[in-house]
């Protein structure tokens, strides 16, 4: 069961089938058509070496409509891109349809919208859609869907005056979850036969490459500045973030 805290986040995600039961007084969970646009609300990490995870891959990304009316997915995009060191920052880069997924279909207000890794179980990780790679050795960490604590999330959304073309189409990031452009630290964690290095959330500094990860419910609308939107502190972050493999699915929700 998650942590009091993210108690306001299973309250927004109404359209996200939970089977969390909460007891005490609930405050009125905020109406879904509050937002602005699309936002990403709870991934999962994973050390893919890490043998306490049982060799279980379950990466993925939820996105939650919280605005008043239906959204057109054709409209948006996912990009993914790892980091390969600490501190080497550089721009997000889309060059290749390896790294991003072209949505299609509609995502009704109030609902999610889950998009996993091939290799997530089934059982636990309810989709929409699967994206990334089907190998289960130490894939390249270039190809998604592989979230270890260093690999970015975009959201994208069609721009006549973005700078990102996507299938000869241009788009905005209106939204992410980790960025290229953002400095890691060196993770006091497990080690890792890939990587020992991640972002820190929500004051988080050991260790996020083995968690679920929530947006607060009083985030209404998309941030694309990561730098600011993770945080420094539990209080400043727009993220929740379990305890290490506290990984926890119950809020992740299909339509």
């Amino acid at each position: 069961m998650k942590a009091l805290k993210i108690l306001a986040i299973a309250l927004l995600m109404a359209g996200c089938d939970s089977n969390i039961d909460f007891s005490g007084p609930a405050p009125e969970p905020p109406s879904p058509d509050e937002g602005k646009d699309l936002l990403i609300t709870e991934i999962a990490t994973f050390i893919n070496t890490d043998g306490n995870a049982g060799g279980v891959r379950n990466h993925y990304v939820e996105l939650y409509n919280g605005t008043g009316s239906t959204a057109d997915l054709s409209k948006y995009a996912i990009g993914y891109q790892a980091t390969t060191d600490e501190s080497t920052l550089t721009d997000w880069s889309f060059t290749s349809s390896s790294n991003y997924l072209l949505l299609t279909g509609s995502l009704e207000k109030g609902k999610c919208y889950v998009i996993a890794s091939p290799q997530a179980n089934a059982t636990a990780v309810k989709r929409d859609i699967d994206w990334g790679t089907t190998s289960s050795a130490n894939a390249d960490a270039s190809k998604p869907l592989q979230l270890s604590g260093n690999s970015g999330i975009a959201l994208l959304k069609k721009d006549s005056a973005g700078k990102y073309t996507l299938n000869g189409e241009t788009y905005s990031i209106i939204d992410s979850f980790g960025s290229p452009n953002v400095a890691r630290v060196t993770s006091g964690g497990s080690s890792s036969s890939r990587n020992n290095f991640m972002w820190t959330i929500a004051g988080e500094t050991k260790d996020t490459r083995n968690r679920t990860i929530w947006r607060k419910a009083t985030v209404k609308d998309p941030n694309p500045d990561w730098a600011k939107g993770k945080g420094t502190t539990a209080s400043d972050s727009e993220w929740s973030i379990s305890g290490d493999r506290a990984w926890d699915y119950t809020n992740l929700g299909l339509r």
